[in-house]
């Protein structure tokens, strides 16, 4: 058996997304090949490994209960010993893992943070690495390197909190005007997101990104088809991609799946997507060209826009997807034929060399 650390929750504001997510990893899992070893991180921080019942992960309860606090020893060299101990009985013992899959959204579990504490207590993981996850994580940075790339990037601006309301004003300007998206520079998902059609709600969408990062950044509205690229693999192994999806917004908003209690309720997620046959291969070829430039690897989703005209234009890469059973990767890799459980099993064994 391959004792594989799943690592959920997580101090970002995407803590109940990540419990759903590991949810529906641990089912996928082909339980006669891994054992889940399930490491919990609390809103605080803290890390425990958690011995439980697994219905309670998707629900928050597991912090009640069944809970041993977790360290990470550093030591990546041969002769090292570094990796996970937990607590028992007052004593610190090695719990035994030979990879870990983080299942963390948001600050401070896929902006590379995380990753970069596995790297360094020598334990290997599935996913991108330490750079390709801030990359992603700032949207700021992503845009200039796909933007270097040769790929189209909206029109994007930077603001720090405390900037001047001239500052605040000439972003506007800079993006080609009204409307803009305002968004936490490194945030995930839709929270904290918004459009302003004119200066009143501009402010207000200031104040929300700010709420939540000293970084906000503030693009142009691009008019399009938003579409998605689920990327599976790396520069050594090969790259391998689902079926790309569309989404249909209704009425005038923006999609914000994750905010929903009705996960489709503003939504309608066509996989495959009924774009031209064309236009959809000029939509891979920049899904793959954008996971590329940002050195991800193992896997991620990039999101685009595909404009009247059939222009492909990047919007963001999220380097931990969203895998719940109503997320968009696990049904594109469905779509293409390929079962979450399936794809997880390849990057294991191929982290692992198996």
């Amino acid at each position: 058996m391959i004792n594989v650390a799943i690592l959920f929750g997580g101090i970002s504001t995407e803590h109940d997304i990540s419990l759903k997510s590991a949810d529906n990893v641990i089912a996928a899992l082909d339980s006669k090949r891994f054992c889940p070893v399930l490491i919990g991180i609390d809103r605080n921080g803290s890390w425990f490994h958690y011995t439980g019942d697994l219905a309670d992960v998707v629900t928050g309860a597991w912090e009640e209960h069944d809970c041993a606090p977790v360290v990470l020893i550093p030591g990546s060299a041969p002769d090292a010993r570094g990796g996970f101990l937990e607590l028992v009985d007052g004593e610190f013992r090695e719990l035994e893992v030979d990879v870990a899959l983080p299942v963390l959204h948001g600050q401070g579990g896929e902006d590379g943070t995380v990753q970069g504490t596995l790297e360094v207590c020598g334990v290997p993981y599935v996913g991108c690495g330490v750079l390709a996850s801030a990359v992603c994580m700032d949207k700021d940075a992503s845009h200039r390197l796909a933007a270097a790339a040769g790929v189209r990037s909206p029109k994007c601006e930077v603001l720090y909190r405390g900037a001047t309301a001239e500052d605040e004003a000439a972003v506007v300007e800079k993006c080609g005007g009204y409307p803009v998206f305002v968004k936490p520079a490194r945030g995930g998902s839709s929270i904290g997101v918004s459009k302003a059609n004119d200066a009143d709600e501009y402010r207000k969408a200031l104040d929300a990104a700010f709420a939540l990062d000293e970084k906000v950044a503030v693009e142009e509205n691009i008019t399009g088809v938003e579409v998605g690229c689920a990327v599976v693999g790396d520069a050594v192994h090969g790259v391998r991609m689902g079926e790309v999806d569309e989404i249909v917004v209704h009425g005038d908003g923006f999609f914000r799946i994750h905010l929903e209690k009705d996960p489709g309720a503003n939504t309608e997620l066509r996989c495959p997507s009924e774009l031209p046959a064309d236009v959809l291969e000029r939509v891979r070829q920049v899904g793959r060209t954008v996971y590329e430039a940002l050195n991800c690897s193992g896997f991620a989703r990039v999101d685009l826009f595909v404009t009247p005209e059939g222009e492909v234009v990047f919007n963001e890469v999220n380097s931990t997807p969203g895998m719940t059973y109503y997320s968009r990767f696990p049904q594109m890799m469905r779509v293409a034929g390929h079962e979450l459980g399936e794809v997880l099993a390849s990057l294991i064994d191929t982290r692992l060399g198996l």
